[in-house]
């Protein structure tokens, strides 16, 4: 399964069960939480904006591509547009790892018909242990 996300007019995919998208997601993000530590954090507004969004446009480089940034953010060095691209990003990935979860517990549940046997049997061991057995 996999998730679209659009952003100023460009739709990417987000699909975080397929191996090569999540190692790229995951040393994108080990990368960016680097860049945050060395993130100039006084001296001017604009110095701070670019290195704010150079973070940004460096994380959806890193996942879907060089370039990618350039043409989500049609070159503009924008804090808020990064904000806004990074929360359809992220929402996209919520919703793609929920759908996820759901298709496999529903997989799970469909194919594992010893499941509850098991489940009633742990329970019964446990009625004995507390004083609920028939006399």
């Amino acid at each position: 399964m996999s998730r679209n996300w659009e952003y100023n007019g460009m739709t990417l995919e987000v699909d975080l069960q397929d191996a090569e998208f999540a190692e790229k997601y995951e040393n994108a993000f080990v990368e960016m939480a680097k860049e945050e530590t060395e993130l100039q954090k006084t001296g001017s507004t604009s110095g701070i904006i670019k290195g704010y969004c150079k973070m940004f446009w460096a994380l959806f480089d890193r996942i879907y591509g060089t370039g990618t940034a350039e043409k989500l953010f049609q070159g503009r060095i924008h804090a808020g547009m990064c904000d806004a691209a990074y929360a359809a990003f992220i929402d996209a990935c919520k919703k793609d790892t929920q759908e996820s979860h759901r298709a496999r517990a529903e997989f799970r549940g469909k194919y594992s018909p010893n499941q509850n046997r098991q489940q009633r049997r742990q329970n019964q061991k446990n009625n004995q242990h507390y004083g609920n057995r028939r006399k």
